[in-house]
């Protein structure tokens, strides 16, 4: 029996598996499962996100969102229509219980209307609930 290679590693564009392909070939292998290498995400308008890249573009532009922002986002995308309270964003985005008083969430929510919706003062995708918190809109 010969040797058995696993290889897995964060590798959103595929070229890294495609330049070990490349530096195997010609040997005596044989693969018996390669993951499909095309990036897939979420649409919400001119909006994509692409979880495995940790990437969002609007109209085909990159957006540069922190941790916190990036995952309330995905956490939000993930379900559009369902209201999340400012707990579970909280919590989504860094795994610790929500102290109450903090307006981490909401300086968060902020950020991401700046920089996603066209005007953020009248929020087309994030939506505000009143006394639940908030929650994304197709």
């Amino acid at each position: 029996m010969g040797e058995i290679i696993v290889i897995r590693t964060s590798d959103p564009d595929g070229s890294i598996f495609r330049s070990i392909l490349g530096a195997l070939q010609g040997k005596d292998v044989q693969i018996l499962h390669a993951a499909d290498l095309k990036p897939s995400g979420l649409t919400l308008g001119d909006i994509e996100i692409f979880p495995e890249q940790r990437r969002v573009t609007k109209a085909g532009v990159e957006i540069c969102l922190n941790y916190g922002e990036f995952s309330i986002l995905y956490c939000m995308a993930r379900c559009p229509g369902r209201v999340f309270s400012r707990e579970q964003l909280y919590n989504a985005a860094w795994g610790e219980d929500y102290e109450l008083g903090t307006n981490t969430v909401d300086n968060t929510i902020w950020r991401l209307r700046n920089k996603l919706e066209p005007d953020p003062k009248h929020p087309t995708y994030i939506k505000t609930v009143f006394r639940v918190g908030y929650k994304i809109e197709k």
